[in-house]
């Protein structure tokens, strides 16, 4: 089975809009057996979607359109399959269902065979009906599921995947991969690539799953994210049940006077360090009375940094007031990547600290 992709949208051809579903739908149908032939970005206008769909129409088996879909009559999707329909070598479907959203999708087949699918372009609409009809599509494939990974990019998750990583897609998302894997291969790639393959969705959705088990207990400390690490923490529902609460101590007054942090240890060896990342966590357990933290201090960039100590650089420790691990990393993103990754890596390291202790709620 080949396939291309049509994307219309004029804010995409002038730079105001960055394209959000190539790769997302590249991927699974990738895994899915089918092959990619094109991917073409169009304005909107209804003659050029109508002349791009029948001219990779003589060459594909699918053809997925996203954008230009709303909800008026004059909407550019809705002209040219009315175009398209009135040629006569076309017959329409039902429509297809929009879980999250109120514009559904449109469905055609060509007489010589080629089906024509056309989306909306809002990204989380797509995405929710394209993973539906990927499941449709070429039934004998094998079935796939998303193991994600957070520590590898998707270079070195390649490599490390030799001759898998051709059966399998990849969607990077906030730091972290989704690989979306046939089934008959998820456990030799959670193999190859541990400890790095995670148990849930995403890094927050496999903390909550550890808290929950074990009945513990969350607070953090945070410098340098800024309250980021709360913030994803709590996008999940039902977090308070395990979330006690953070301290955004930006400041060294606000380190020292509600976390306790000595002024001896901030004088001999800096915001950035060990022994400061190690007294923010042992202050927020002690205000909050959680079972485990995560403290973060560091520079995110792009100016604050030294030759000791640069831009990128952050000092996380994790665990609880008796046993912990403090380490410090090295990132090359700008200040919203840098924050990003200094955020998943402090759930990452709490992740590694549970599953290597059997730290439990007394």
């Amino acid at each position: 089975m080949k396939a291309s992709i049509i994307i219309t949208g004029s804010e995409i051809l002038t730079g105001m809009r960055q394209d959000a579903l190539i790769q997302f739908m590249a991927s699974w149908l990738t895994s899915r057996g089918v092959s990619m032939d094109e991917v073409r970005v169009i304005g909107d206008s209804p003659e050029r979607l109508v002349k791009a769909v029948r001219d990779l129409a003589l060459a594909n088996d699918l053809i997925i359109v996203t954008g230009g879909l709303g909800l008026t009559p004059d909407d550019t999707t809705h002209r040219a399959v009315e175009a398209l329909a009135a040629s006569g070598d076309v017959r329409l479907y039902p429509e297809i269902e929009n879980p999250v959203g109120s514009a559904r999708g449109i469905d055609l087949c060509f007489d010589h065979g080629t089906r024509v699918v056309f989306l909306p372009g809002v990204p989380r609409e797509a995405h929710a009906m394209f993973r539906i009809l990927a499941l449709g599509l070429n039934e004998s494939a094998p079935e796939a599921v998303e193991i994600t990974v957070f520590g590898l990019r998707e270079v070195e998750i390649v490599r490390r995947l030799g001759d898998l990583a051709a059966a399998c897609g990849y969607l990077p998302r906030d730091m972290e991969v989704a690989v979306v894997v046939p089934k008959a291969l998820e456990q030799n790639v959670r193999r190859i690539l541990s400890p790095h393959a995670l148990e849930q969705e995403s890094l927050s959705a496999g903390m909550a799953a550890l808290l929950r088990n074990r009945g513990l207990t969350l607070a953090t400390a945070e410098s340098c994210t800024g309250g980021l690490i709360a913030h994803i923490v709590t996008q999940l529902p039902g977090s308070s049940e395990y979330f006690a609460g953070s301290v955004v101590s930006y400041s060294n007054e606000v380190k020292t006077r509600v976390l306790k942090v000595p002024q001896e240890v901030l004088f001999r060896h800096g915001a950035v360090s060990s022994q400061t990342a190690l007294a923010m966590l042992k202050g927020v357990l002690d205000l909050t009375g959680a079972d485990v933290g995560i403290a973060t201090t560091g520079i995110a960039g792009p100016t604050g940094g030294s030759d000791e100590k640069p831009a990128g650089m952050v000092w996380i420790a994790a665990g609880g007031k008796e046993d912990h691990v403090v380490r410090d990393f090295r990132f090359g993103f700008d200040r919203q990547g840098n924050k990003m990754a200094f955020a998943k890596t402090g759930l990452f390291i709490l992740r590694t600290y549970l599953h290597d202790t059997d730290v439990r709620s007394h």
